[in-house]
């Protein structure tokens, strides 16, 4: 009996964590502790020392996405695509792998040429 209520109230605990981390609202939440070395490294690695207004976390059961909002357009050093675009933006949403912790090389572009595309496309849901 006594075993049967543990594991119960463990897996209750489980769900409820998980539920909390589905329905957080960009910004919110607990973030990894390797969350903030990985954008370092992508951000010094794709935009040199962008000038950062706003960092917002939207949180994915595989993935975990972060919307950087610039000061002013950023351009993107490393992007290539499609052959001699210049990739910029004011918003940018980037992805990393919850398991490798690794940029997922998902990457989009927000507000590029004033308020197209809109901000809405860089947060689900919004």
């Amino acid at each position: 009996m006594l075993f049967r209520l543990i594991a119960i109230s463990s897996t209750a605990a489980v769900l409820s964590a998980f539920v909390a981390a589905a329905s957080a609202k960009p910004g919110q939440g607990d973030q990894p502790p390797w969350l903030e070395a990985s954008e370092q490294g992508a951000l010094t690695t794709m935009f040199g020392n962008p000038r950062l207004g706003q960092v917002d976390v939207i949180p994915f059961p595989r993935k975990i996405s972060v919307v950087f909002e610039f000061q002013s357009i950023a351009i993107c050093r490393t992007c290539h695509e499609p052959i001699g675009a210049v990739l910029r933006g004011r918003v940018v949403r980037l992805a990393f792998d919850r398991r490798t912790h690794a940029w997922t090389g998902s990457i989009r572009f927000c507000e590029i040429d004033g308020a197209e595309p809109p901000l809405s496309a860089c947060y689900p849901g919004r």
